[in-house]
């Protein structure tokens, strides 16, 4: 991309109604949805998956590292490509950065569909977060990706074949994730603040999950509505593409029939 200050973007499909908006996880980048978003199917909806600040094709973005960042950077997009709201779908990192923009700009927010999020306990499995930050390309990479699913999970290889292994790429991913989980835990988002901006808020959550435990879905405030997937783990876009679908359809439909009421 030529400008720095823009996020790029996988972009797909047509139609009125909010478009969905894919942020994905620490490390991802946009192309981690593909088996979502072909499961997901023809909804009628404009979708969309950043590349988030520091990572893949918008490596270059000024200030990249907070989540706050990135949040203020994919409301500017929305601006830029002139969408009032959205359906934001954010995996670990990316769903702390949609409940962000849900803190900061609730009237922006549809719904949040929230995968393995991170900043809902301050524990943080950095184990596996480091492991695959530190794989090379292929093989490597594919083992590292295996230990953030559920038992016996083998990560897809031609995920595995993809992504920024660059010194530059890896140098911001070192960077980042410095800041993002110094001491060995992680930030905790205002849960109950962001329940109260009344939107409907849905957790997909694995659990076998090694990087942010189900055990972190205990006493959520009102208003988060947890589809628990047995056997998963940290990576349910890739393990469970199928049901993740299920579960946007269903709130996108759901948010159709509600601005028809």
């Amino acid at each position: 991309m030529s400008d720095p200050t823009r996020l790029f973007g996988l972009e797909e499909g047509a139609g009125e109604g909010s478009p969905v908006v894919f942020l994905h996880g620490f490390d991802g980048r946009a192309a981690l949805w593909s088996r979502v978003r072909t499961a997901l199917g023809d909804i009628g909806r404009r979708t969309i998956a950043f590349d988030l600040p520091g990572h893949g094709r918008s490596l270059d973005y000024p200030g990249a590292g907070p989540a706050k960042v990135a949040a203020r950077a994919v409301l500017s997009e929305l601006d830029q490509r002139g969408i009032d709201a959205a359906h934001l779908v954010g995996h670990s990192m990316g769903g702390a950065v949609a409940a962000l923009i849900c803190l900061f700009a609730p009237e922006r927010v549809a719904s949040l569909t929230l995968l393995s999020p991170g900043g809902f306990g301050p524990e943080i499995g950095t184990g596996p977060i480091r492991a695959m930050m530190e794989a090379s390309e292929g093989q490597d990479l594919q083992q590292a990706l295996s230990l953030m699913g559920g038992p016996g999970w083998v990560a897809p290889a031609d995920v595995a074949a993809g992504g920024d292994r660059t010194p530059e790429g890896r140098a911001a991913m070192r960077r980042i994730f410095e800041e993002l989980f110094a001491g060995g835990g992680q930030g905790v988002l205002p849960l109950a603040a962001i329940a109260e901006k009344h939107r409907p808020i849905h957790l997909i959550w694995g659990s076998e999950d090694p990087v942010t435990p189900i055990a972190q879905t205990a006493g959520l405030p009102p208003g988060f509505t947890l589809h628990r997937l047995d056997g998963v783990g940290h990576m349910p876009m890739l393990e469970a593409p199928d049901a993740c679908a299920a579960v946007i359809r269903a709130v996108v439909a759901d948010g159709k029939r509600a601005s028809a009421d």
